[in-house]
């Protein structure tokens, strides 16, 4: 197995290269950088999206629940409280600790709700930095990175395409986008909490789905609440 390089591990190529562009003058604040080599991902994922399937699955195994039973609208929570949205009660729930699987130096974990059918599924990505702030640029290129390597069919860039890149209102960034191979589709937004957390939020569904789960995806994204 091919050890990930660390997002931080970038930012003194990056300083480097900046000073000498500068040609000696003053100092400039390097930023961290993630073109780390991409996690490996199987080539076969199971249907609607490869989610959770790194190839360095975690020790434990995950924790399940967060639904109530029924198939009420419920409002659910990702496990450490940042966001909250409402679901029918018959989707499942299932809580993964990817820790260091995807990069070194940040430590990640995922909130993935899918319904009953498996037609559709709604995921939160978040990941603590260990030693540098996120931005803009840094957060682009992991979300980038998810989408390419952990949402893709073929687990390699090629086949997820963004139709349209837009900013929300509350600031966060938003990727429509669709699997060239897997005949699915999603939207993500990702944004920075403080300066050291880093949040994905994605919807998908597969193109044949119901109107109902498409429904029911469009009221999670319309109830969805920052907290």
């Amino acid at each position: 197995m091919k050890p990930y390089k660390p997002l931080f591990f970038f930012v003194a190529i990056l300083a480097i290269a900046s000073l000498a562009c500068m040609g000696g003058g003053t100092s400039a604040t390097s930023t961290a950088v993630p073109t780390n080599p991409p996690p490996v991902v199987p080539t076969n994922p199971p249907p609607v999206v490869p989610t959770s399937a790194l190839a360095n699955p975690p020790a434990n195994p995950p924790v399940t629940g967060n639904n109530n039973g029924g198939s009420g609208p419920q409002t659910v929570a990702d496990q450490n409280d940042l966001y909250q949205f409402e679901l029918p009660g018959d989707w499942t729930y299932e809580a993964t600790d990817l820790g260091n699987a995807v990069y070194s130096d940040v430590y990640m974990y995922a909130d993935t709700w899918r319904s009953p059918d498996q037609s559709a599924l709604i995921e939160g990505i978040a990941g603590s930095s260990q030693g540098f702030d996120f931005n803009g640029t840094t957060s682009t290129r992991v979300a980038l990175d998810l989408l390419n390597y952990y949402y893709s069919t073929t687990g390699k860039e090629g086949d997820i395409k963004i139709t349209k890149t837009s900013t929300a209102k509350d600031g966060s960034t938003r990727f429509d986008w669709n699997s060239k191979s897997g005949d699915y589709s999603g939207i993500s937004w990702f944004e920075v909490r403080g300066t050291r957390t880093f949040l994905m939020w994605t919807v998908n569904w597969s193109n044949t789905a119901d109107q109902s789960r498409i429904d029911e995806i469009n009221n999670a994204i319309n109830t969805y609440q920052a907290k």
